[in-house]
């Protein structure tokens, strides 16, 4: 083939983008979506993993637990496992008046059993060693706060020669540090020291306070980064269901009980609100791109929840199931459209 047809060929190939948003155990819708992309992906290729459709997948909170678990090549079905089956030691049963005595001086839940799992189920498909951020099979974006210098952190693979650090990370505490979501987890810190290099993060916290739907960070990590054209993108997005966040004026005063406990509505808020304004983003700058032939594909995957929203700490089998069944919904009107596009070359 003439290397001039080679070249126009490489500059048209699409640059393939995952994003999963945050939202809890409401992972598992997400977690179900991708399970059946992966059954349906199977068919026409069955050696091929999740990972090999996607140059580049991000994830924040809980879509960051996936994100690393899909780039690291574990099974999607899996992932609905490890969410079905852990929920309740991550979110144990709290009682009221004890919990609610707790969470005046430290968060509702403690995260030594969330790393112990994450750590775990890494480093299974890793040959029993705890995984790096190197070890993605694909690139990985995963938004976290960095509460020891109050900056945003994008903790990234090695894909840019400016990353010098974060690729040496584990990747169970890149996961915890962007999970880590003010007044139900306390905020990561930890130590590292591996054959890549040794250091220490500090307070890292959830990401999702500025980028609980990372679709916008994809987006520009592949232009400003990778140099890849807006055209030439392919985006695909999974959100984790949406609340409708109603505030009436005959409920009880608005105190401090109120926004935070039993159920921290101020952080549901946040979370909810910044993944809408998102969305509008990205529906707004492709308007703006289409007027230019230059817009990218866009596929977003969203459930949108009544008076009947399930919390981000849920743990109860009838939730479980009903997340799922939501995920299974999702995949049906979504899945076979996702999948030709990733077959299609």
């Amino acid at each position: 083939m003439p290397q001039h047809i080679e070249d126009v060929m490489e500059q048209d190939k699409k640059f393939r983008i995952l994003s999963i948003d945050g939202g809890g155990i409401r992972g598992l819708i997400p977690a179900k979506i991708l399970a059946e992309l992966e059954s349906q992906l199977s068919i026409a290729d069955p050696n091929k993993k999740l990972y090999d459709y996607f140059d580049l997948i991000c994830g924040t909170s809980t879509g960051a637990i996936l994100a690393i678990g899909v780039a690291l090549g574990i099974p999607a079905k899996d992932l609905v496992k490890f969410y079905k089956e852990h929920a309740k030691a991550i979110f144990p049963k709290w009682y009221f008046f004890s919990r609610q005595a707790k969470a005046l001086i430290s968060p509702i839940y403690s995260n030594k059993q969330l790393r112990r799992l994450l750590k775990d189920t890494y480093s299974r498909t890793n040959n029993g060693r705890d995984p790096l951020l190197n070890d993605m099979k694909t690139k990985v974006c995963i938004p976290s706060f960095n509460g020891n210098t109050g900056e945003i952190n994008i903790l990234k693979t090695k894909h840019h020669k400016d990353y010098t650090r974060d690729y040496k990370l584990p990747a169970y505490e890149v996961a915890l540090s962007s999970a880590s979501a003010p007044v139900y987890f306390p905020p990561n810190s930890f130590t590292y020291d591996n054959e890549l290099g040794s250091g220490f993060n500090i307070n890292m916290i959830d990401g999702g306070i500025f980028a609980n739907n990372p679709s916008l960070i994809g987006l520009l990590e592949a232009t400003e980064k990778l140099s890849i054209e807006f055209k030439n993108i392919e985006l695909v997005s999974l959100g984790t269901g949406r609340g409708k966040q109603i505030i009436k004026k005959n409920w009880l005063p608005k105190n401090f009980w109120y926004w935070f406990l039993p159920k921290p509505r101020l952080l549901d808020i946040t979370l909810d609100s910044q993944s809408q304004i998102t969305e509008q983003y990205i529906l707004f700058i492709n308007r703006v791109l289409k007027k230019h032939n230059n817009a990218f594909h866009y596929e977003r995957v969203q459930y949108e929840f009544g008076d009947d929203l399930i919390d981000l700490n849920a743990s109860k089998p009838s939730d479980m199931n009903k997340l799922e069944a939501i995920g299974g919904e999702l995949a049906k009107k979504h899945v076979y459209r996702i999948s030709n596009l990733l077959n299609n070359k």
